[in-house]
């Protein structure tokens, strides 16, 4: 079994053993050696194995450690299998390469540095300097962008990094006297100079760059699938250019930058590491795991942190790296200042940019609508805006590849723009959302749970009655229910009795007055409550069934959809119309949340939780995180029962 602090998580949750259960140890072990302390401690085994479930290992703040050597650390003991490394002769690698680094300070460590991804990403742009274009393309990037408004050197200076290429020169010019930049007044552009005069340096700039990286994302093997990633950077951008209009941006310019350079990573991936690129592909197949941790697995860190790592490396302004982050799922809230403002318009536009390359046809009005939804508060599409907005960067995306010598005719996106242009991709599935759909939509979207939008745990409420909180020993219990179920997968068991320990958990863990499962019926179309704990259940479970395929109130968003759906009020005025009736006439609670379990895309089951008043359900992400596990375990145990 091993010594309890220096287990693994995944052998505490589910008596799982393989050689990254050693990898996880001999990385305790190491930052051990270095602290000369133990790392998980605490008063009792239950208490150990409950910290090394909930909290992932972080390096000491009282004790330097060098952030490459850290680095080696914490992949090791990743709480995750997948980021770990993949045998003790790949992580005795990195330890080597470590030593061999020369480093003569070991202890010396810079507490803002990204320590875990510093010592990866130093080592993938060491790969990428060999080879011979890099550093001519880094240093004609960092050049240009150190380059300011204020300076009439930085004028010539531009001026005279773009006129030393010939065909850079050309397809600049080009571009400057295109259908977009021509708006701009001047008539025709025919010198760089000019230009900066007419357009001004920071839109001439970002021409360069974009140009220049084009340039160099050539006459590989897989020129076409880098074409193509290119070409989908450039829609982004254009999309970013007008919604940054629309938000009021000034700079649009810098809009149109953000939103190109927001999926780098990748994009340098594919051209320097195509063989890795391939084997996450493989990865995501083998391992049904999702393209992150298959990158992190393969690359050693994200393709976000590989981009943002080269940006700030080539010098790009904190606004534009900041842009390349992802933005967490949920509604987004409005902006407060210009950086964000920035980053949320480079994110609808490579949202919007994903979906209409990759999105099914029977799905693209629900795609658009969700994009919609999530931006409300930021953008306003109103009825045939958005459809105005696409169109118009779909023009302009064929004149920047024409001027580019991009041939579009084998292009899948090209293909699919013809399907989304000129109404068509609005008009073949349904009409757009009329404000009052739209409003009924934000209202639902403030209910679906994610782990990033619920800390806000503690409300007071309107009567001025004591405040909202989840029981002290909520994580305690949730968990230890978790190691029971855990225990009982392993073994022969009962599925109604695993059920209900998950159930019997989650009653007790966040003193909810009740918890219903509800099991679908194949036959009449229905979930149907079966069992559940707390007061008048028996008189409860004869009414709580509900039709399958309507997605019309929140029970059927929840199975509809997938997703896990928190009800504050059901009185409240965005919500109320959608409780059905029959929960209204049978059911007292005016606070409820639905944890749905889907097979396959396919519901087949759910957890109803609840509370007498409205308000008083609350869940911290770390709880948030726990009941989720428990929906999993039993989501697992149907499955394995067949």
């Amino acid at each position: 079994m091993g010594s309890p602090p220096y287990m693994a998580p995944e052998y505490v949750k589910n008596r799982s053993i393989n050689v990254k259960t050693d990898i996880y140890a001999m990385g305790l072990i190491l930052l051990e050696m270095l602290t000369g302390r133990r790392v998980i401690e605490a008063e009792n085994i239950q208490q150990v194995l409950l910290k090394i479930v909930r909290e992932p290992v972080e390096l000491p703040t009282d004790v330097n450690i060098d952030e490459r050597l850290g680095a080696v650390i914490l992949k090791a003991v990743a709480t995750d299998p997948e980021l770990r490394f993949d045998s003790a002769a790949e992580m005795q690698q990195a330890l080597t390469a470590y030593l061999d680094s020369g480093a003569s300070q070991p202890f010396a460590r810079n507490p803002e540095s990204e320590v875990q991804q510093q010592s990866t990403l130093d080592f993938l742009l060491r790969r990428m300097r060999h080879k011979s274009d890099f550093p001519a393309l880094s240093d004609s990037v960092m050049s240009i962008n150190k380059l300011t408004n204020t300076d009439q050197e930085s004028i010539n200076k531009l001026s005279t990094t773009i006129l030393k290429d010939f065909s850079l020169t050309n397809k600049i010019l080009r571009l400057v006297n295109s259908a977009f930049y021509s708006q701009s007044g001047g008539g025709s552009i025919s010198t760089v100079s000019r230009a900066v005069v007419v357009l001004g340096l920071d839109a001439v700039r970002n021409i360069a760059i974009t140009v220049l990286l084009f340039e160099h994302l050539q006459n590989k093997a897989n020129a076409t699938l880098l074409k193509e990633a290119f070409l989908r950077a450039n829609l982004s951008a254009l999309l970013a250019r007008e919604i940054g209009q629309k938000m009021q941006l000034r700079e649009t310019e810098e809009a149109y930058i953000c939103a190109l350079f927001h999926g780098l990573g990748h994009l340098l991936a594919q051209f320097y590491f195509p063989d890795e690129v391939v084997e996450i592909r493989k990865t995501r197949v083998q391992k049904h795991c999702s393209e992150e941790a298959a990158v992190r697995q393969v690359l050693g860190l994200s393709y976000e942190e590989l981009g943002i790592g080269i940006a700030r490396s080539w010098g790009f302004p904190s606004s534009i790296v900041n842009s390349m982050r992802h933005i967490p799922d949920g509604l987004v809230r409005k902006p407060g200042t210009r950086e964000e403002t920035l980053h949320v318009a480079a994110a609808i536009a490579n949202e919007l940019s994903e979906a209409i390359a990759d999105t099914p046809a029977a799905d693209r009005l629900q795609t658009l609508r969700k994009i919609v939804v999530r931006y409300a508060n930021s953008v306003q599409f109103p009825q045939g805006q958005l459809q105005a907005t696409l169109d118009k960067s779909f023009d302009e995306l064929g004149g920047v590849a024409a001027i580019l010598h991009m041939n579009l005719k084998q292009s899948p996106l090209a293909r699919q723009i013809k399907v989304w242009s000129k109404g068509k991709a609005l008009t073949e599935v349904g009409t757009q959302m009329d404000d009052a759909d739209l409003a009924e939509e934000i209202e639902l979207e403030k209910t679906v749970l994610t782990d990033t939008v619920l800390g806000e745990a503690v409300e007071t409420p309107a009567d001025g009655g004591p405040a909202v909180s989840v029981p002290d020993e909520a994580c305690m219990v949730l968990s230890a229910g978790i190691q029971d179920i855990s225990n009982s997968l392993v073994e022969d068991f009962s599925l109604n009795d695993l059920l209900r320990i998950s159930l019997e958990t989650m009653y007790r863990g966040m003193g909810f007055k009740r918890v219903l499962f509800c099991l679908r019926e194949p036959k009449s179309g229905r979930m149907v409550a079966r069992f559940g704990f707390g007061p008048a259940t028996s008189e409860v479970l004869p009414h709580f069934r509900f039709p399958l395929g309507s997605a019309t109130d929140v029970f059927g968003v929840a199975v509809t959809r997938g997703v896990d759906i928190l009800i504050k009020d059901i009185n409240d005025p965005g919500i109320r119309g959608r409780i059905p009736d029959w929960y209204r006439q049978h059911v007292a609670a005016e606070t409820f949340v639905l944890f749905p379990l889907r097979l396959k895309g396919v519901s087949v089951g759910m957890i109803y939780c609840d509370k007498d008043k409205a308000g008083e359900i609350v869940i911290p992400p770390r709880e948030l995180t726990l009941l989720k596990t428990l929906r999993n375990q039993a989501l697992l145990a149907i499955k394995q029962a067949g």
